[in-house]
């Protein structure tokens, strides 16, 4: 199949492209890379041609903090579901939050989803299993095994770990396993019962606001940590300026 993508904002970061193109695919295979209306092809049953204008041709996205919620939330979203969303945005990886029913903390649920992203899905999906069983925050989960299952790294999606012993432990893991920690950072006990921003506006309105120390906090933490262990961390969706 030979397809023609003409009139496409190419931008490609690798080379640094970042301009107009027409794009020709041969069996799956990017074939030529040339300036508008410099390339041309018989449409036929094996050719075709898109006109990209006023979209942008790029590598496939990815996006490393999704929820499908299958197992357990398929009223929710599927794998497969999920994986035409993705597609649709040009997004050709993912990977998986454990928040399901049961929650990825086992390697049966790690091997399930992965078997169900083989035959229902049309990107490719990874899975973040728990750092914690049950996303409790007070056992580890058997994380050699999730590891062998699959698990490329390790989250309680949502929930922080606020246990230090715990989270400490969970590094030295990181570290042996080569596998980052994602870790939602919140001190609860500054946040509880809060429903806004800390500030004037919160004041004037009379709600419970969330200070930002309370992501400073932890991430001061999960460094020291860091620092102690050599364990891998990636901070998920901090406020920043």
């Amino acid at each position: 199949m030979t397809v023609l993508i003409k009139n496409g904002r190419v931008i490609d970061p690798t080379n640094g492209l970042d301009e107009p193109k027409d794009l020709l695919i041969d069996k799956g295979k990017i074939k030529a890379l040339e300036s508008p209306g410099k390339i041309n092809i018989d449409t036929g049953e094996k050719q075709s041609i898109i006109d990209a204008k006023d979209c942008v041709v790029c590598p496939g996205l990815i996006d490393m903090h999704v929820h499908f919620r299958e197992p357990g939330f398929e009223y929710k979203e599927t794998i497969e579901s999920g994986c035409r969303s993705a597609a649709a945005g040009g997004f050709t990886s993912v990977a998986v939050m454990p928040n399901t029913n049961p929650v990825n903390d086992t390697r049966s649920v790690t091997e399930h989803l992965l078997s169900l992203a083989k035959t229902k899905g049309i990107i490719n999906v990874y899975a973040i299993a728990a750092i914690t069983r049950n996303l409790a925050g007070e056992r580890l989960s058997e994380m050699a095994d999730l590891k062998d299952a699959g698990a490329i790294a390790f989250s309680d999606d949502g929930r922080p770990v606020m246990n230090n012993e715990l989270m400490r432990r969970a590094f030295e893991y990181s570290k042996m396993f080569k596998l980052p920690l994602i870790q939602h950072s919140e001190m609860l006990d500054l946040t509880e019962g809060g429903c806004m921003n800390e500030g004037i506006v919160s004041t004037e309105l009379g709600l419970k606001g969330m200070p930002a120390e309370a992501e400073d906090i932890m991430v001061y933490r999960d460094i020291a940590l860091l620092e102690k262990t050599g364990g891998r961390l990636h901070v998920a969706h901090i406020s920043s300026k």
